[in-house]
């Protein structure tokens, strides 16, 4: 803000584009954040030209009481007005208790304050409108000023979205629809969360910046950045994947990258069918990567693996073709699985599964048992 001071005249001059705009009709209101404003005061006070002219104001910061926390007080003090530069506009002023209308010199501007015995911290109250969440709607509307971004009124854009997130603290991007994390979008951290899997589909594009990013309850599709974290997704065709996907449904192809390993857990085939062509497959990306998959059923296909890392498999049931890309290493199969091994000389394959043999016989027996009536004498 361009404030400035007559420090003969104690005059504050505040300019009318300083000051955040929150709505240009049937009438023009714009905000001046109290916190904002005190702060910059301190500055002036502080300078070459204001150290030996009394203090402009008091400040009592925000107190938490019972779990509440109650605003900051900024009072106006030593005989210092306030003028907001003309025009037909109203100013609303946040984020504290003050004395600023009591203290503006009169014009055009029509000043409103909102002082309360027991007004909150501006922050809190946000918050707890917006619900520790930040809503994506692809029919919303754009910007960043409350309450765009809130369930009744959701955003539509993933950058507008990013900035009223970072700006309130939030982590929570909850999707009511479909979208893309286009290039240039930065979500480092952010939990995206959809309504319904099978409805709610996040592209996300080679980009976008998703280090560290959780996805909930989505159907997921493009290019990671590494530690990220999937739980209840569908899951399509996603590159550079290493961290935890947990009880999810696979349908693509997963390209494991970053030299870490990819955690597979509780999850399955999400492709109907028995043909080789219908296998979910996971490419491991070379040398250097590992996955660790347990209780995993359904179709498998793994490939382009040269060692440098390792790989485990607990099938709870299903069927792996391990590829004749597969050129190094070691490779653990474990549990109820038909292993076909198709892999170069050079890669060495652990077949400990259950024997499907074993399976086969002990299924035979249930079913003869229950052609004996049970109340027949067998001697």
């Amino acid at each position: 803000m361009a404030i400035s001071i007559d420090w003969g005249t104690k005059v504050i001059s505040v300019q009318r584009t300083d000051m955040v705009l929150l709505q240009t009709t049937p009438t023009e209101i714009r905000q001046l954040s109290i916190d904002a404003f005190r702060l910059i005061l301190n500055d002036l006070q502080d300078g070459a030209d204001g150290i030996t002219f009394p203090t402009t104001h008091l400040h009592n910061a925000a107190i938490s009481l019972g779990g509440v926390v109650l605003s900051r007080v900024i009072e106006i003090i030593n005989g210092y007005t306030i003028t907001f530069q003309d025009g037909q506009y109203a100013v609303n002023l946040s984020g504290a208790n003050s004395n600023i209308a009591d203290v503006t010199n009169v014009n055009q501007v029509s000043v409103r304050s909102a002082n309360s015995a027991g007004l909150q911290d501006l922050s809190t109250l946000l918050t707890s409108a917006y619900q520790n969440h930040v809503v994506f709607n692809s029919a919303g509307q754009a910007g960043t000023v409350v309450p765009i971004g809130t369930r009744a009124t959701p955003v539509n854009n993933f950058p507008d979205a990013m900035t009223i997130a970072d700006t309130l603290g939030i982590r929570r991007i909850q999707m009511a629809t479909s979208g893309t994390l286009n290039g240039g979008t930065t979500a480092t951290g952010k939990v995206f969360v959809g309504d319904n899997p099978t409805v709610d589909i996040l592209t996300i594009d080679t980009s976008a910046e998703v280090t560290d990013c959780s996805f909930e309850n989505l159907s997921i599709l493009g290019t990671l950045d590494g530690n990220n974290m999937f739980k209840g997704c569908i899951i399509s065709d996603i590159n550079y994947v290493n961290g935890l996907l947990q009880e999810c449904a696979i349908t693509g192809t997963i390209s494991v990258d970053g030299t870490a390993q990819c955690n597979i857990i509780n999850c399955w085939s999400g492709t109907a069918g028995v043909e080789d062509a219908q296998l979910v497959t996971i490419d491991m990306g070379g040398t250097g990567n590992s996955l660790a998959l347990r209780n995993y059923a359904g179709g498998l296909r793994i490939t382009n693996y040269a060692g440098g890392g390792a790989i485990t498999l607990d099938f709870a049931s299903g069927r792996v073709i391990i590829d004749a890309t597969c050129t190094g290493g070691t490779i653990g199969v474990r549990g109820i699985c038909d292993v076909t091994d198709n892999s170069a000389a050079t890669c060495t394959v652990l077949d400990q599964t259950i024997d499907s043999g074993l399976v086969i016989i002990n299924d035979g027996v249930k079913k003869s048992s229950i052609l004996v009536p049970h109340t027949q004498n067998m001697n």
